[in-house]
């Protein structure tokens, strides 16, 4: 009687050796090929290379599974998705989101190693406020990823500590130290000061160049910032005389080189604005400058041709008066240009307070030298500080602030880091409050201001009633601060991976300095 509990098998090749059971049935198989296990375990047979069957599946009647092979679909190579050639790309994509978080938790520094080379301690985390977080995570820990391009806006009242944030995240993208991180390739710095109100004053920034005291860190410390000065060369002596108490802090005249003009930066070195009506001497200068052409730029043709131009008195008056301030500034020696003193690990402080250059020159400096300084080819990052003093809305500062912005909006191709600090974020333009990488809110009150920085952060407000953002910013202490970070990581409650913050936020304390604090209050007494 036949017995159907054994497979039938039907062999394409007369020569193949099979067992004596298996005489017929539906799969062909390569001749076999004997391996060095078969004869010592009889219970193996081997057909090819492809499979090896045990007597024992097949004299108890369970027929072996097979998977047919997958169909290779063109058009799915590119997505990740799971089954296609891009399903690697998923895991690529994640790591991509965390090694380019601007901020994260030490507990999320931990399940990532690695990840963040370039990372820097700005402070302690307080409580977090997020969906599925821990309120107090066990590492309290908050770094700044400064590997990845960022722009911060810090904003609070005087004295609630956020020229002492400013300068944490400095110290981060520039100082090399244990206390503070890991910074093998330290950024460039760039600062720019313009204020009539503190003439006699040294910019605050400066005080990176000195290392704090005792007093001020509690231990000691040798901490300090390769610091170069650039001022006005119509001011040198009495720049130099202001920045004297700062020891280390070199003071140089600032210049220009003719060189690193072209049509577009000389119409706006001469205040071209096309929102308002030209004087006839700009109108000219606009002529000859197209005839130039945007590569065909020399300043010494420029002003000769201009010279000859048929102006009436006034006109040319105005023109000298333009043109004599500008060539204060400028000069043929490139080795004298601002450009060389871009370097790793330097902060360059460009002040130009001078009672004879008006503000719109002063503007129209600075919107060159961002140029420069994004041009600038290093094989490190950038940091740039203190440009938002000068974004507003009035003819002379609109066109900067359109390319502040547009900087801010291309940061990752420019590697550049951003810093703005100011006390009111309503005169921060709305276009660089919506792109702004993260947010540190130190104490203030006014609703009006919170009600303006609410058109612009995505924060969930309704979670914890009594904790608030906009109600805890009014009763934080000295130092302290609400981060709102969408990208920052953290670990939720039970998780083994970090996850962004989103609509949560953080309150957390900002750290010591290692340099010198300059921007203490001053008191009537000083115990």
């Amino acid at each position: 009687m036949e017995n159907h509990n054994r497979p039938n098998f039907r062999f394409a090749n007369a020569d193949t050796r099979v067992p004596p059971h298996v005489t017929s049935g539906v799969l062909q198989f390569q001749p076999f090929q004997p391996r060095e296990n078969t004869l010592q375990n009889p219970s193996n047979f081997a057909f090819g290379r492809e499979f090896t069957f045990e007597l024992d599946s097949i004299s108890s009647g369970i027929a072996p599974k097979f998977k047919p092979p997958p169909i290779k679909d063109p058009e799915l190579d590119l997505l990740q998705v799971e089954g296609s050639c891009g399903a690697n790309g998923l895991d690529s994509t994640l790591q991509h989101s965390i090694r380019n978080a601007v901020l994260l938790t030490g507990e999320a520094e931990k399940v990532s190693p690695g990840q963040f080379p370039q990372r820097a301690v700005v402070g302690s985390i307080s409580s977090q406020h997020a969906d599925g977080f821990p309120k107090s995570p066990s590492n309290p820990k908050l770094y700044l990823n400064v590997n990845t391009p960022f722009s911060a806006l810090i904003c609070g009242v005087q004295g609630s500590g956020k020229s002492h944030s400013a300068s944490v995240i400095l110290e981060g993208c520039l100082v090399v130290d244990r206390r503070i991180g890991t910074l093998p390739k330290p950024l460039a710095g760039l600062c720019l000061h313009y204020d009539r109100g503190s003439v006699n004053y040294p910019c605050e920034s400066a005080y990176l160049g000195l290392p704090a005291t005792r007093a001020q860190l509690g231990a000691k410390s040798s901490a300090s910032v390769p610091v170069t000065v650039l001022v006005s060369p119509t001011c040198l002596e009495t720049m130099r005389r202001i920045y004297k108490p700062l020891k280390g802090v070199n003071v140089m005249p600032f210049y220009l080189s003719t060189s690193n003009l072209n049509s577009s930066r000389m119409l706006t070195l001469m205040g071209f604005d096309d929102s308002v009506i030209m004087p006839l001497y700009l109108q000219r200068a606009m002529t000859i400058l197209r005839s130039m052409g945007a590569d065909g730029f020399n300043y010494d043709a420029f002003k000769k041709r201009m010279m000859k131009e048929p102006l009436n008195p006034a006109q040319k008056n105005s023109y000298k008066m333009r043109i004599d301030m500008l060539d204060s500034y400028l000069t043929g020696n490139k080795s004298s240009d601002v450009s060389s003193y871009f370097k790793p690990g330097h902060l360059v402080i460009v002040d130009l307070r001078d009672p004879f250059t008006n503000s719109s020159l002063v503007i129209a400096l600075f919107e060159i030298l961002v140029g420069l300084f994004v041009e600038a080819r290093m094989e490190t990052g950038k940091v740039l500080h203190e440009a938002h003093k000068y974004l507003n809305s009035d003819p002379c500062s609109a066109r900067f602030t359109d390319s502040m912005t547009s900087l801010i909006r291309q940061q990752r191709h420019f590697g550049i880091r951003t810093i703005i600090s100011t006390q009111e974020p309503t005169v921060v333009p709305d276009a660089v409050l919506d792109l702004v990488s993260f947010l540190f809110l130190h104490r203030f009150s006014s609703p009006t201001w919170v009600k303006h920085l609410s058109k612009h952060i995505s924060v969930d407000q309704d979670r914890e009633p009594d904790s608030d953002w906009s109600h805890t910013i009014s009763r934080l202490a000295l130092g302290e601060a609400v981060v709102v970070a969408p990208t920052a990581l953290s670990i939720k409650s039970g998780a083994l991976s970090s996850s962004p913050l989103a609509t949560g936020f953080l309150i957390i304390r900002t750290r010591k300095r290692l340099t010198f604090d300059g921007g203490a209050s001053i008191v009537a007494y000083r115990s």
